[in-house]
């Protein structure tokens, strides 16, 4: 019995994590929707390699959450906005022979940071969105933000503010348009054909 009991803290100890961060979840908003997608994504991926996956929220209420995207199942642990319990958190995550960390805010570089301390040969994604990258942050979460194997971004204008007032390295910038919701067609068959408002301009429909 003590035999099984070892091995199988062995097993939990050696398999492979991949772990998501994100600001909030539970929520209205598009940093939000974006988020459930990525949690979504990477539960999926995880899954299908049969590693485990850990989805940390900051801002959520502290409580074991589920939730779903386009029929995709996800779980997800919220910090109710304890900083210290959530960096904590990610650290002991990243010490179970984590693989891969996604952060789903540029806000949570630092936190990444910190992981590969205890993870140094940990994989790094860090998401930006728009404005908040637009301006150069604070030194610290700017020094993080170059520090991410990989930032993504949603355009090709927020990529070159990436890497002009951020300075992050263009080779490790890429960009990935953000996906509608899995509804959206769905939505729009219901509220039928659009129409042009009242007084609509028209257009050039490509004339010279």
């Amino acid at each position: 019995m003590r035999c099984r009991l070892a091995k199988g803290r062995a097993s939990w100890q050696t398999q492979r994590v991949v772990i998501g961060l994100f600001p909030e979840l539970d929520a209205p908003g598009g940093v939000q929707r974006v988020g459930r997608h990525l949690a979504a994504v990477l539960t999926e991926y995880a899954s299908s390699r049969g590693w485990d996956c850990r989805l940390l929220s900051l801002n959520d209420s502290r409580e074991l959450h589920r939730a779903a995207v386009g029929g995709r199942e996800f779980v997800f642990t919220g910090c109710e906005k304890a900083k210290g319990r959530f960096a904590v958190t990610a650290m002991r995550a990243a010490r179970r022979d984590a693989k891969l960390v996604l952060a789903g805010h540029p806000n949570l570089a630092s936190v990444v940071q910190a992981m590969r301390l205890v993870a140094p040969k940990l994989k790094s994604i860090v998401c930006t969105h728009g404005v908040e990258v637009w301006e150069p942050l604070g030194r610290l979460r700017r020094a993080a933000l170059r520090h991410a194997n990989l930032v993504l971004a949603p355009s090709r204008d927020t990529a070159e503010q990436v890497a002009s007032q951020q300075e992050v390295a263009r080779e490790r910038i890429r960009v990935l348009p953000w996906a509608l919701d899995p509804q959206f067609e769905a939505l729009l068959a219901a509220n039928g054909a659009a129409r042009q408002p009242k007084d609509f301009p028209s257009g050039r429909d490509g004339a010279a």
